[in-house]
């Protein structure tokens, strides 16, 4: 009511809408999707938005610690943008081509990095059976499930076998998903009801 009485003063229109709740009795809101997000519940965000939610970013060079114990990863820079809750995700990455867009299944670290002393948030992703070089790339990474929050290890070798039990979880997490399906094609999303 006060927009609409301030617009007729300052010459514009408002409309009001009804509150549009979701099948979990949850309100369509940009703030409950960042508190979701926060909170290490992508899946839950996922269901208001409509899709999985998504930092993009231009892949930087790292310091290549990731390839020394075989997990190379791509790396973004978060910067301003909504920092989730700081973990390990299972993650679908998208690498933009002047064509097209080619999507990889991954493990990503979001965070500090404690392990390795890092300083500045960063997204680490490493893509399932993949090889090739796309530093200067655009790359968009779609947070599928949280795995566990950041910890720090004593080492390098105990974080090489975390990141084996990481990636095993995250594999078997994005099998369940048909990315050609309609939304939502997870297994583990509740489907829209026939109309």
């Amino acid at each position: 009511a006060l927009l609409a009485d301030m617009g007729r003063t300052a010459g514009f229109g408002a409309t009001s809408v009804e509150l549009l709740v979701s099948e979990s009795e949850e309100a369509f809101s940009s703030s409950l999707v960042r508190a979701h997000l926060k909170d290490g519940n992508p899946t839950r965000a996922a269901l208001l938005l409509g899709r999985y939610w998504e930092i993009e970013g231009r892949i930087q060079e790292g310091k290549k610690k990731g390839r020394t114990i075989g997990f190379p990863t791509a790396n973004i820079a978060l910067g301003e943008t909504l920092h989730p809750a700081y973990g390990v995700y299972a993650v679908r990455a998208g690498i933009e081509s002047e064509r097209d867009i080619a999507w990889y299944d991954g493990v990503a670290n979001l965070g500090l990095r404690p392990t390795v002393d890092g300083k500045v948030p960063l997204l680490e992703v490493h893509l399932f059976d993949f090889s090739e070089d796309i530093y200067g790339s655009h790359m968009r990474v779609a947070l599928v499930e949280h795995l566990r929050p950041e910890i720090k290890f004593s080492g390098l070798e105990e974080l090489k076998n975390q990141i084996t039990l990481d990636s095993a979880k995250a594999r078997d997490i994005l099998r369940l998903e048909d990315w050609d399906a309609d939304w939502p094609a997870s297994g583990f999303l509740p489907q829209k009801p026939e109309i």
